[in-house]
């Protein structure tokens, strides 16, 4: 399964749709506003909030970080996978 793929599943059941654009940019689209960007810059993933002054960088994308995006609860220890100490 490609990240597209696991990124429009998680959409899909949490009600928001995406856009694929022809650069591999994916939109993710909530109520008619696009709110979230993930880009894939070299082997890391860049997420910029649209509607909210915060970006994020994430070496690994799996489905708990991807409805996190979703729901704009990323943080920077969760993208970056910093272990609580």
């Amino acid at each position: 399964m490609s990240i597209v793929d696991l990124i429009e599943r998680v959409a899909k059941r949490k009600g928001t749709r995406i856009n694929k654009l022809p650069n591999g940019v994916v939109i993710i689209i909530k109520d008619d506003y696009a709110y979230v960007q993930i880009t894939v810059v070299r082997d890391v993933y860049y997420i910029r909030y649209l509607t909210k002054n915060e970006a994020y960088i994430a070496e690994k994308l799996n489905e708990r970080i991807v409805e996190k995006i979703l729901d704009g609860e990323l943080t920077e220890r969760e993208a970056l996978k910093i272990p609580d100490v």
